[in-house]
């Protein structure tokens, strides 16, 4: 599709914002149990292109969590077990920069939703998860 092509109907961004909340929850499933969810942001803003102009009146929602309990001497592991999980639940896994970076993203095959994770030197350990472009109702809205 062109960057610029308007699809005719998305999800809402109601339920783009409960899709990425969800698929973190999915994904903790790969995690052992000792992990926990940390909520940063839970957010909606408008979309913008590569180029940096608007995207008509789309809007995209996405999550971000903390990911506590998890020993940072085992986060190539737990880095390992999610990428297996990603692979075998519909997620193609795009960047995985490791050894050099703790950096893995993936984008799931049957809607565009795009999720990562990431390490951090002090530790922490970063889940984000984002929705594609969607109106803000389902259906496009008109120009002004």
């Amino acid at each position: 599709m062109n960057i610029n092509d308007q699809p005719e109907t998305t999800v809402t961004v109601q339920q783009a914002t409960e899709r990425v909340k969800q698929y973190a929850r999915e994904l903790k499933g790969a995690l052992p149990v000792d992990a926990v969810l940390e909520e940063r942001t839970v957010s909606q803003g408008n979309c913008e292109d590569p180029s940096g102009g608007g995207f008509g009146k789309r809007v995209q929602a996405w999550a971000d969590y903390w990911v506590r309990g998890l020993d940072p001497a085992q986060y190539n592991a737990y880095f390992d077990a999610m990428k297996s999980w990603l692979s075998s639940h519909g997620w193609r896994v795009g960047a995985d920069r490791r050894p050099g970076d703790m950096f893995l993203n993936a984008v799931h095959e049957g809607d565009e939703f795009t999720m990562s994770l990431a390490a951090n030197d002090k530790g922490g350990l970063a889940l984000a998860t984002s929705s594609p472009c969607v109106w803000p109702d389902g259906t496009p809205e008109p120009e002004s």
